[in-house]
């Protein structure tokens, strides 16, 4: 019995070494990058701004027509559900990572983030149509997701897994009355891997149903790379490193401008005949307040969260009286504790005759109660003439008090 447990034991053993060595080397695979990676892989194609609230985001260099999930990429079925195939070479990070949000100032911006989802989108469906719209920062994947109408993008299923289905689109105009006859679609996906939790949107057998038509599903296999997703055979190549949130604290952008406003709260969307204003200050960039980059601390947050609030003017002024405070009690009792020097330095030129002189023995005589340490109070009552003759006629009483007084 001793030997069958002894190679039951042993056998366990092995069995956990071998899955621990096949954890780490598929860990290795699928590599793990610091923060800064975003920093210098998106910094070609846009600009970097501190933002009060948001921290360190990013302006990607595009034309006026540019929304997220919206052109310039496509949507295929994959075993992470519905994933956003970006046409862009910096597609793999702001569409898989993070949060976006609309500004008229600089158009759509980044909030970066450290958890990959095949797209970070809220998904409804409803009246023969399906649509997307992305998250924006500091929301979760929740049902009561709220974001402006015109930031949804809706299109009839059939059309929805093609290549060119933005050409199917009816525009910003025609999504508010679709909106209103669609519904959330509350399919959600936990990725095992990363344990991030994400929208996966309608599933592969409910398109099927209504078009008739197989859907295939690609299997996610991680590049080496960065670079925009490329589907191969049935297999989707994308980088989705996995990222190292210990570093967040100390990556920060090489060039990085100050706001020139703040971004706030998301905001519907304009139609710009021309670029956005800060698009156009990108393309002149001594017209911006270049600072040095600040910390990276800033976007140590869970991502999609401000990294801290502006301050309002009244809490301002109430951190400012909370500082001031302890310097205005501080000095009173500065001034009490100097007292008790003073009038500790002030007996000792007292011993010798040559230097007492009268005005100096009167705080003297008016202060003989503060000085309770003072073995010898009567010294300060005796006048100066009589200083030296004092110590022996007090010491004598102290001595024989008694026997004093019979030869008196």
């Amino acid at each position: 019995m001793k030997k069958i447990r002894f190679f039951v034991l042993q056998a366990a053993a092995i069995i956990l070494l071998a899955s621990a060595s096949f954890l780490k080397a598929s860990a290795q695979d699928e590599g793990e990058v610091s923060y800064q990676t975003f920093y210098d892989q998106l910094s070609p194609y846009g600009q970097w701004v501190y933002d009060p609230q948001y921290g360190n985001v990013w302006v990607p260099d595009v034309g006026s027509d540019f929304r997220p999930y919206g052109n310039e990429g496509h949507w295929v079925m994959t075993d992470y559900g519905n994933t956003w195939v970006s046409d862009y070479p910096w597609g793999w990070a702001p569409f898989h990572y993070g949060r976006w949000t609309y500004n008229d100032y600089y158009g759509w911006i980044w909030v970066p983030g450290y958890e990959w989802a095949p797209a970070w989108v809220s998904w409804r469906n409803g009246g023969g149509y399906y649509g997307w719209a992305p998250l924006s920062p500091g929301l979760t994947v929740s049902i009561g997701y709220s974001c402006p109408v015109d930031w949804w993008v809706f299109i009839q299923p059939q059309y929805m897994y093609r290549p060119d289905y933005y050409h199917y689109w009816g525009g910003p105009h025609e999504t508010v009355n679709i909106y209103n006859r669609t519904t959330v679609i509350t399919h959600v996906y936990v990725d095992n891997r990363t344990h991030a939790t994400y929208f996966s949107g309608p599933r592969a057998s409910e398109i099927q149903a209504v078009t008739h038509r197989t859907v295939p599903v690609y299997r996610v296999n991680t590049a080496s790379r960065p670079g925009s997703p490329s589907v191969r055979g049935n297999s989707l190549n994308i980088y989705r490193p996995a990222v190292n949130r210990s570093t967040i604290a100390s990556a920060r952008p090489a060039n990085v401008v100050r706001a020139p406003q703040a971004i706030g709260a998301a905001r519907p969307t304009t139609a710009h005949t021309s670029a956005p204003p800060f698009h156009a200050a990108m393309q002149h960039p001594s017209t911006l307040q270049h600072m040095p980059a600040p910390s990276a601390a800033t976007n140590s947050h869970t991502i999609g969260q401000p990294a801290h609030m502006p301050q309002t003017a009244p809490a301002a002024a109430r951190q400012t009286q909370q500082q001031n405070r302890p310097q205005q009690h501080s000095q009173p009792m500065q001034q009490q504790r100097s007292q008790p020097q003073i009038q500790q330095n002030r007996p000792q030129p007292q011993v010798s005759h040559q230097q007492a002189q009268p005005q100096r023995t009167q705080p003297q005589m008016q202060q003989p109660q503060r000085q309770p340490q003072m073995q010898q109070p009567q010294r300060m009552q005796a006048p100066p003439q009589q200083h030296m003759q004092a110590p022996p006629r007090m010491e004598a009483p102290r001595e024989e008090p008694h026997g004093e007084g019979g030869r008196r």
